[in-house]
This record gives C-alpha cells, structure tokens and sequence, in this order.
C-alpha cells in the first residue's frame, strides 16, 4: 500500500497558523511515520534523546538505553509551536474520578489508527499502516514493530487477540456483544498472521472499521489489552483467580478483572495503578481525592530532533465535588490547564483574573450539533405519556416554544448558533433545512399544536392528560460537557407558558447511567455532539435508535430490542426500522456517494420528526493555559470528536522555561 495515510473525511474548520515555527502547511497532520517525516523534512532523524529523570535510571541500570525502549519506527510528533522542554508537573482538576476529564486528555488517547491534526484524516497511530480488501470484508493491520507496554513487555497481535477472545467472547466479561464488531449482525473474526499483522474479516462490506478503529473503538479496553498483565486475574489462565478476587475484595473473578482493565471503559479512564497502558502517561496512585500519572518511560514517540515525549514529567489531578470548585481552581490559578468545566457565559471572570493569576484564556472552536438537546422518551413505561411524546406535535410545538436568541444571549454571549440537532455544516452530510427546522419562536403556533391534541388547560392553567391527570414531565441532567442545568430552567418557563408542568432535577452521572438506559426517565439532555463527519457515520446515536447507553434516553427499549436482536426491548414503529436499515447501509457501502445520500436519509427524518430537540450549537469554548504551558494552538477544536484536544498531542505541550 502506496499510500499510508487515507483521506476519508472533509471537515473545514480553519486553523491559524501564523505563529507556528512548525508549518502547519508542511506538516498539517501533526504526527507521521518517522520514513514518512524524513521524507518530508527533507532530514534524517539520527539520535534520540530522553528525559534527564529517566537518563538517570538508565545510569542506574533500571531502565534500558532510550534507543532499546523506543519502537523499531516510532512516530514523529510535530510541535505545535516549537521543540519542547523536558519537566514539570502539569496541574489539573476533576469532577468525576473515573473519567478524569481534563486529567484524562493530558493522559493520552491512543487508538490504533487516529485522526489527523488538520481533522479530517484517518493516519496511522499504533499501527502503522493497514489495508482495506476491495470487497470491504477484510481489514489488514500492521501494528508498529518494537512498541512496548509501560512494563517494558511487548505490544503485539496477542494482545488484540486477547480482548477479542477471553474478553469479549467470555459472556461473564461481556454479556452484550458489540455491535460496533459485529457488522449485519455477525460477531467478526481475527485471523493472527504474525506478531505484527492482523486480519479482521467480517460477514459484509464494512469501510466503517477504519472510522471505528479511529476513535472510541480503537483504543485500550475497546480493541486490546495487556495479556502478559491481566491474565493472572482471567480464570481461564488462571485457576485461582476467584480466591485472588475475594482476596481483593472482589466477589467473583470477573469483577476484579473488570476492575483492573475498565473493559469498555474508553480511553482516559482512571485505570488501576500498575496496570500497564500504551499511553504518554501512566497512573501511579489514586486516592480519593487526587489521582497522579507519571511519564511512560516506553512512550513510542518522539519529536522532530528526536526526543522521547512526553515533555512533562507527571499530571496532578486533584478530584473536586462539582464544576463551581472546578472553575474556582481554574479562576485563581491552581490549575495549567482547563476545557472540560468551562462555561462561555463566566468567560469574563476568567479574562479578570488571568493576569493576576499567570493564565491565558484562549477560545476553541466546538463541534456540537446542538449545546444542550432535549430528549422526550418514546418508549415511555406510563401509556399516555408515551403516546404524547410519540406525537410529534408535541415535539414541534415544544421546539417552537424555545426561544433560542434568548438561549444565545443569556448562555452563550450571542456566540452560538441557533439551530436544530443536526450534523456541523462543514459534514458533507449537512444541508441548512435540517439544521432549520423548527427552530423559530413561535409560541402561538406551538399552542395551536397542543390545543389540536387535545391537550386542554385546567383551572390552574396547565395542560391536562387524556386521563384528567396534569400534563407533568420531569427532566433529569447530569452536570456534565455544557451548561444543561441553567439552559434546562430556562426552558422550563418557556415550556410553563404552553401549559406544560416542567421540573428540572440535577442528578449524579451514577443515577444516570441507570435511569437512562433503564426506561426510567421523562426527559434527558445531553449535547450533541457526534456531529461531525468522524462519528456521525458510525455513532448517529442523536438520529438512529441504537444506542442503549447513559447518554440516551429517547428510546431505550427501542435501542434495546436492537441490541439484543429483539430479545427483549421493544420493536419499534416503521419509522425508526427504517432509520435502523438505512445506517446499516450506510455502515456497509463503499461508495462515498451512496453514504453521503444515506445519511442525509437519516437527517431529513430528523428534521421531520425531532425524535430530540435542539436550542443552539457550535458555540466557542473557554481553554485555560498556564502563561508558560506551551504548544498549545491559539485556535482550536474541542468536542468528543476528536477525544477533546487530541488533534494537538498533549504529549507534546510543556512548560517553558526561562
């Protein structure tokens, strides 16, 4: 294969790039095969060099030389702005203990393959290059020769092998399979060439693959995990393992395994200390109240002049109670680096107290298809709710009876886009009808479609159920990405003046991940994003009723009977099957226009049925950065996307020194 690197994506958020001594027109993906890179700078790469920290224990005969530890080809990172300085602490805060937030970004995400710096490239990453049979049914990957777990133990094929058969195939470890493996409806099959190269073969044409082995489906508990590690804890290899279990405080032997690996859990979780990771970071201590990761001394990248990254030595977590203590950590200058708590509306506060407190506040671009979006349940467990969410009458009127200029100014500073969820307009799958649809304030319109209902007031002014109950509905938020509390009780008294009973009611991550996927909720809001032309094709959660995760809540047992292959759930009506067979299709073709056409199936259906209701969209993000924390772009992307602030390797910004 030629060429190694696939475009696959048209994405066309501008950077700046007027200050970089890196060209980002040279280099505009960011980071390359080092062949590809030398071919490209017109240079060779001839030594490499380390962090002094691990210098000395190489002296000390505790590590060996940087040039045994590196891979055969490691991957050339190109500084955003110039070749770093090695140390420092990089101090973060968090929410939530697991996820880590802006503690897990500065950690790393490392899939097999990864976007590109210029967001739109599919580029090697733990592999190397791959290869795509032409009938779409296999898929070739060439791991990277020499890369090795923080352990210093090898990275190889056994170690996908591993995931795919002792985890995912054992039903104590993964009851559900995914789906995301098991394309028209057959669960895939790996066929090991040698220690480097793996086939996956599927039942139909599956493009979708790369997508997926780009992002959340690609990384470590999702696609491999360290066998040589985890082993000692699988029953399979190890006939003790439930004694080793209880011992641990465990139950059952899947529970501790579960434990030490986050199966599924994403990258930038919080994995156990000692469990070894392929990231630039690696987790040493975890209380309750912080978490900290020190340098992987077997990271597989390097800079230009040949330095082993990462710059910075550790990341400090520190683990707070809420966003308010976030945002004050952030305001007096007790953290580096901040993006996943901030709020456009406190932009002010922090440009006030930036100079005193030794911060610049840049402003990122997002890639929300709608900041905070509202989802009514269709497949609500009470009958009349349910048939009154399932009209779409109702969910035109509620639409029209959000003012979103107002949701603009108050929120977001008049810097958002009011706009409907739909996909970003740079996706090829956009058109404005869909983005517009429903989206003007239009109070009397909406109370005619609720009067048409026969929704009729009572005497206290709000609307009564076909069973003489008052029309009441409950949405539940989880704190979380944008600011849904604040937007939720505005909408609340926009919905109070069609005669709707609306209470808003802030609930933990914890309560969510039950309520949602269990049936249990009136409403949810989330933000949406998978809005772009990286996840909208392989994660339409906002549009198609597949997804039983804690983020959905608009058609639980719809998704369920899906997943489960109508197992349990409930079948649901034409038109969201026919949403199911579209993305199906969608994922199969290997035709570009055949896709583009599909998805926009998808979308029109959207924009006619508003299975979720959006306010506005695509709105500046607040980044915090120490004065001296460097390699950081002036503008940027941030959203799920594209793993937050992947697209720029985190493991390569660092504190300059004087």
């Amino acid at each position: 294969m030629k060429k190694l690197i696939l475009v696959l994506l048209v994405f066309g958020l501008v950077m700046s790039s007027a200050s970089l001594s890196f060209s980002q027109e040279k280099f505009p993906l960011g980071q390359y095969n080092i062949e590809d890179y030398q071919r490209l700078a017109k240079t060779k790469i001839t030594k490499f060099s380390e962090a002094p920290q691990l210098a000395q224990l190489v002296k000390q005969g505790k590590l060996p030389p940087v040039e045994k530890r590196l891979p055969l080809e490691p991957l050339v990172v190109v500084p955003v702005e110039e070749i770093g300085q090695y140390g420092g602490t990089a101090r973060v805060a968090t929410k939530r203990p697991l996820i880590l937030e802006d503690g897990g970004l500065m950690i790393g995400h490392e899939p097999i393959l990864r976007v590109a710096r210029d967001g739109k490239t599919i580029i090697p990453n733990l592999a190397k290059k791959w290869q795509l049979s032409k009938d779409g049914k296999t898929l070739t990957l060439y791991l990277r020769k020499g890369i090795k777990w923080s352990d210093g133990e090898p990275f190889t094929v056994d170690d996908i092998i591993f995931w795919w058969e002792d985890v995912v195939l054992n039903d104590e470890l993964t009851p559900v399979k995914p789906i995301a493996w098991s394309p028209g409806g057959k669960l895939m099959e790996l066929e090991k060439v040698d220690d480097y190269t793996i086939k996956l073969k599927f039942s139909i044409s599956y493009p979708a693959a790369i997508l997926r082995l780009a992002h959340y489906d690609g990384v470590e508990g999702s696609f491999f995990l360290p066998k040589h590690y985890l082993k000692q804890f699988h029953i399979k290899y190890n006939p003790q393992a439930n004694e080793l279990a209880k011992k641990g405080g465990f139950d059952y032997w899947y529970k501790l395994f579960n434990a030490k690996a986050l199966i599924n859990a994403g990258s930038g979780r919080a994995v156990d200390p000692g469990t070894p990771t392929l990231k630039a970071f690696m987790i040493t201590n975890k209380t309750q109240d912080t978490v900290i990761a020190e340098r992987n001394p077997y990271y597989w990248k390097i800079d230009p002049a040949g330095n082993q990254l990462p710059y910075i030595d550790r990341i400090f977590v520190s683990i707070v109670s809420n966003a308010e203590m976030v945002n004050l950590k952030t305001t007096t200058g007790d953290v580096d680096f901040a993006g996943f708590n901030t709020r456009l509306d406190m932009y002010p506060v922090y440009k006030e107290n930036a100079v005193k407190n030794n911060y610049r506040v840049l402003l990122w671009q997002d890639v929300f298809g709608g900041e905070v979006i509202f989802m009514p349940n269709q497949t609500h467990s009470d009958p009349v709710l349910r048939k009154i969410f399932q009209d779409k009458r109702f969910r035109i009127a509620l639409s029209l009876g959000i003012n979103r200029d107002e949701v603009n100014q108050l929120f977001y500073m008049g810097m958002a886009q009011p706009r409907q969820t739909t996909v970003i307009p740079q996706s090829r799958y956009y058109k404005e009808e869909f983005a517009k649809a429903y989206i003007e304030y239009d109070p009397v319109r909406a109370n005619k479609l609720l009067d048409e209902m026969g929704l009729k007031r009572g005497p206290d002014g709000y609307r009564l159920r076909p069973d003489g109950k008052r029309l009441e509905i409950l949405i539940e938020y989880t704190p979380v990405d944008t600011i849904r509390g604040p937007v939720s009780e505005f909408v609340q008294q926009q919905w109070d003046k069609l005669g709707i009973k609306v209470a808003v009611k802030e609930i933990t991550t914890e309560l969510q991940q039950v309520r949602a996927p269990g049936n249990q909720m009136d409403m949810t809001v989330w933000n949406a994003d998978k809005c772009t032309d990286i996840l909208f094709p392989i994660a339409p959660m906002w549009f198609v009723p597949y997804n039983t995760g804690w983020e959905n809540s608009w058609c639980p047992l719809w998704a369920r009977w899906y997943v489960s292959k109508g197992q349990s759930g409930e079948e649901p009506p034409k038109e969201a099957k026919r949403l199911l067979d579209l993305w199906e299709k969608m994922l199969s073709t290997t035709i570009e226009s055949q896709r583009t056409k599909l998805g926009q199936e998808i979308l029109k259906s959207h924009a006619e049925n508003l299975w979720t209701i959006g306010t506005v969209g695509l709105a500046p993000v607040p980044i915090i950065a120490r004065n001296n924390l460097r390699n950081i772009p002036e503008k940027g992307i941030w959203g799920w996307d594209y793993f937050w602030a992947m697209l720029y390797n985190p493991e390569q910004f660092f504190f300059k020194q004087k």
